[in-house]
């Protein structure tokens, strides 16, 4: 199993200007936050190569981190080659990116560079092995916050029902997490994907579209996930990194 770290968005600070590094690179307790996700994908034994996928403003900075850090996997950071927000390809066009520059050909984990998982991802890649079909983590919350600004699930028998990406009227309670996992035959759907023109942005706009071409299980995490802007992570942040 490969795994992909999208890490390619522009990030804007509360003046919508474009900070000088990544929110991946972003010091939590001293450490860079992408590096707590690394050091559980670490503990996975079924995944043995690890893709950082940055884009061409913030590739530098992501070249001095992969140097000045040691992993037990295979860790190489990609560029996109773009340049500006206008030009990005999008989380979905980042995950194609990757796939054809490295020729991947293998059950495939993609993951949010941004967010700081506080659940098993071991437990969600053993729920996949299980089950081997592709996968979305999920979770039950009542905040109407996060029901409007993530991608809501409705479920049948595990298999996704019905979704829909940032809803204004939610159709349930449980909210897919930045974190999924597609078998190695799924790779091709999101040529097909793309190449119809549907959007690029969010990875749940995908899960949105091949729910309705194949059967999408939902693991339940025990757990949450954490973004830079909630609370608890705000109260960690030390310092952004200046490399």
């Amino acid at each position: 199993m490969k795994c992909i770290l999208l890490c390619a968005g522009y990030s804007m600070d509360e003046n919508l200007k474009q900070k000088e590094t990544a929110s991946s690179l972003t010091l939590i307790n001293g450490k860079p936050l992408i590096n707590y996700t690394i050091a559980a994908l670490e503990k996975i034994e079924v995944v043995d190569e690890i893709y950082v996928v940055t884009n061409g403003v913030y590739y530098n900075k992501f070249v001095d981190w992969f140097n000045d850090n040691q992993f037990a996997k295979r860790v190489k950071v990609i560029n996109d080659n773009t340049s500006s927000p206008e030009a990005k390809l999008g989380a979905i066009g980042d995950i194609r990116y990757t796939i054809n520059c490295e020729n991947l050909n293998d059950d495939l984990l993609v993951l949010a560079g941004d967010i700081y998982f506080d659940f098993s991802l071991c437990d969600f890649v053993n729920y996949y092995l299980n089950n081997h079909i592709p996968v979305v983590a999920g979770m039950y919350t009542n905040d109407n916050n996060r029901l409007t600004k993530s991608g809501v699930i409705k479920l049948k028998d595990g298999i996704i029902e019905h979704m829909q990406e940032k809803p204004d009227e939610p159709i349930g309670n449980i909210i897919s997490v930045a974190a999924y996992i597609y078998p190695q035959n799924i790779l091709r759907v999101i040529d097909d994907y793309l190449s119809e023109g549907n959007k690029t942005t969010y990875p749940g706009y995908f899960i949105e579209y091949l729910y309705k071409v194949t059967s999408v299980g939902v693991y339940i995490i025990n757990g949450d996930f954490y973004n830079l802007k909630s609370p608890l992570i705000s109260k960690l942040i030390s310092e952004k990194v200046t490399m």
